[in-house]
């Protein structure tokens, strides 16, 4: 069995911050773009897909080679989010993407399509394929107690990963604050899980 090693997880933490600090730059440029246009153009706006381009935009500008909607070795029907190379530890990874939405109710199923990549995940028996992990981003209602999504990301998602799917363990999990930045949103959750076990090649 395969371990992780110590330079990937210093490697995937410091990937881990520059999804925590792309975060914040997109919505201090949107406010920029909104003082200039008047226009309102929240960071809740975007769907999934937007979301994920600015992140790997972000994730590029600071050394990480990425390729959006990237496929499984040896198969062209699976393809996760995101595949990227860790160029420090020269491994290739994959990271399925998923925005939970807002933390209006902290409920279990509130988390649930997070917990089936998280199964896909698991159920991969390539090695190259187990390299993998999933990044998970929501953002909070502003009319809402502010540790509501956090206490849904520690809870429903974090400790059922860690609990339910063991060779998966957390990289960082972080709530970003957006300073009054975006009208509809406070701050947002980011957590990433990664795999740190796989079978020998």
């Amino acid at each position: 069995m395969g371990n992780i090693t110590n330079q990937m997880k210093e490697e995937l933490q410091l990937l881990f911050y520059a999804l925590y600090d792309g975060l914040r730059q997109e919505v201090r440029q949107r406010k920029l773009t909104q003082l200039a246009t008047g226009e309102d153009f929240s960071i809740v706006g975007e769907r999934e897909v937007g979301l994920a381009s600015l992140l790997a935009l972000h994730l590029r500008s600071v050394g990480f080679m990425v390729q959006l909607d990237a496929y499984f070795y040896g198969d062209s029907k699976r393809r996760p989010d995101f595949g990227i190379w860790l160029p420090a530890s020269r491994e290739y990874i994959y990271l399925e993407f998923k925005q939970t939405a807002w933390g209006k109710d902290s409920k279990q199923c509130y988390y649930a399509k997070a917990i089936e990549d998280i199964e896909k995940l698991n159920r991969e028996t390539d090695p190259r394929n187990q390299r993998n992990g999933l990044i998970a981003l929501g953002f909070s209602d502003p009319r809402k107690r502010k540790e509501q999504l956090w206490e849904g990301f520690k809870k429903f998602l974090s400790e059922r990963i860690t609990r339910d799917y063991p060779y998966y363990k957390e990289i960082g999990l972080e709530a970003v604050d957006f300073q009054g930045m975006d009208k509809q949103t406070s701050y947002a959750v980011v957590g990433l899980w990664f795999r740190t076990e796989w079978n020998d090649k």
